[in-house]
């Protein structure tokens, strides 16, 4: 009998292969309909597409797929009056090139698959060339069959048109976003459609003098926006750009409006479509590079301004970020908010290193920062101050919504603890103060917090003392 969770596996699959068969399909009506009278298609992207998508999706590639795949390529074909002869002849260039590409490009490792580094995208040409290449094999051989021209024209022609389209429209596929609302960030995609106007505007500005001027050069008008979209948005961004750039040169390049139409099979030469390519390549590059170099940096960042352990704020960046929020660099900012601050310290935690290890203090070191950060809002700043000792800085609350707060800590901390690691595990002890109507800066509030968890040791430890800024002594 199958199980449930096979027979949902097996219609998974299946509706995969169906999806992957019908963009293929449709996408090689979009490129039927870019057909001149007599020859090939301009834009080519079906090949392009299943490509990325087996790319990106690599389990996408079961027998079903490859025989929806197959249905979508001669349909296409056949319902728009495509001979057979000719309707297996290209396709089956078609899918040599796709297969070739796709069972190349498995033997790159997992996180070299997507265009996040420099090596990625070197790994991305070699893919694309031998997809090219083995297409262009079967191709030669179609156009001395169906067009009584030399094989290597053929190969060239083949190799050219495929080498542009794949540069064209993989990387759009292997960067596109996820659409789950989990992984999307608002602010961050608000961020980053900010970013993106000025190089869109400038590619418009490009495009449209492209189309007026024309001329040899004009393939290359484009590049000061791709470049620009690569170093203020992402790899997304400028594969789209780049995608929009490359598919209206093609198209001015067809029609003859920039002087370069070919004679022949193919409405564009060959030495445009590898140029183009080339060209393509130059922006994602440069993107790639800022990837790297924005990680690196946030790497850097990370590293000096959280504790390595915890992965809560150093001492310094707390006091440098804990000043702006209590108004020391500007009093009117925060004015009339209550301001209030945690100071933690774990209760004997000694006894843990000297019996357990410091391996075992590390742990509990961890797994305190995580219960303080679960019942933390990302508003919070918290920060360890040295050893097992931790502060937490709150703006807009008050006296009672910080003790609460300190309590949820000191509950969760001593029911977690003490089921880990018994009567060893440590209880925290938790000293609490309060600027009611702000005006207290943060060496006070600390003070007072220090003086309010030192009441809290003395009251014999796992316990939480509230003071208001002024009545510690």
């Amino acid at each position: 009998m199958v199980s449930t969770v096979e027979k949902s596996l097996s219609s998974s699959a299946v509706r995969r292969a169906l999806l992957v068969g019908v963009v293929v399909f449709v996408s090689c009506l979009v490129g039927i309909l870019s057909r001149l009278p007599g020859t090939l298609a301009v834009f080519w992207p079906a090949n392009a597409l299943l490509l990325g998508i087996l790319f990106r999706s690599p389990r996408s590639a079961t027998l079903l797929t490859w025989i929806c795949v197959v249905v979508g390529y001669v349909g296409a074909d056949l319902i728009t009056g495509g001979a057979w002869e000719s309707t297996m002849w290209l396709n089956a260039a078609n899918i040599v090139g796709v297969a070739s590409g796709f069972y190349a490009f498995r033997w790159v490792d997992g996180e070299d698959r997507r265009l996040n580094s420099i090596e990625s995208v070197g790994y991305l040409v070699a893919t694309t060339v031998v997809a090219a290449s083995m297409g262009a094999l079967v191709g030669g051989i179609a156009n001395r069959v169906l067009f009584g021209g030399q094989w290597w024209d053929g190969w060239l022609l083949w190799f050219s048109s495929e080498f542009v389209n794949y540069m064209t429209i993989v990387p759009l596929v292997l960067t596109f976003p996820s659409l789950r609302r989990a992984d999307r960030d608002p602010k961050a995609v608000a961020a980053l459609l900010r970013r993106s106007v000025v190089p869109t505007a400038l590619l418009a500005v490009c495009i449209i003098l492209e189309w007026v001027i024309g001329g040899a050069g004009a393939i290359a008008f484009a590049m000061p926006a791709l470049v620009t979209a690569a170093l203020l948005t992402n790899v997304f961004v400028t594969s789209v750009l780049t995608a929009v750039s490359t598919a209206w040169t093609l198209v001015l390049t067809a029609d003859g409006h920039l002087g370069l139409s070919s004679e022949g099979v193919s409405p564009v030469s060959a030495s445009v479509q590898i140029g183009l390519s080339l060209l393509a390549v130059a922006p994602i590059a440069v993107a790639c590079v800022i990837l790297e170099r924005r990680r690196a940096l946030e790497a850097l960042t990370q590293a000096v301004t959280h504790d390595d352990l915890t992965g809560a704020l150093r001492r310094d960046e707390f006091l440098r970020r804990g000043g702006s929020v209590t108004g020391a660099t500007d009093p009117r900012r925060h004015s009339g908010r209550p301001v209030s601050v945690l100071m933690m310290d774990l209760d004997h935690f000694k006894m843990v290193n000297d019996n357990l290890g410091h391996r075992a203090g590390d742990t509990a070191l961890v797994s305190f920062a995580d219960q303080v950060r679960r019942n933390l809002d990302d508003k919070h700043l918290f920060a360890r101050l040295g050893g097992e000792e931790f502060v937490v800085l709150m703006a807009g609350v008050d006296l009672a919504g910080a003790t609460e707060t300190a309590e949820m800590i000191r509950r969760a901390q001593a029911e977690s603890s003490s089921a880990v690691l018994g009567e060893l595990g440590p209880t925290v002890s938790i000293g609490v103060a309060c600027s009611p109507a702000g005006g207290a800066d943060l060496t006070q509030l600390v003070d007072c917090a220090d003086e309010a968890l030192y009441r809290a040791k003395k009251l014999d430890r796992n316990r939480t003392v509230s003071l208001t800024v002024g009545q510690a002594k």
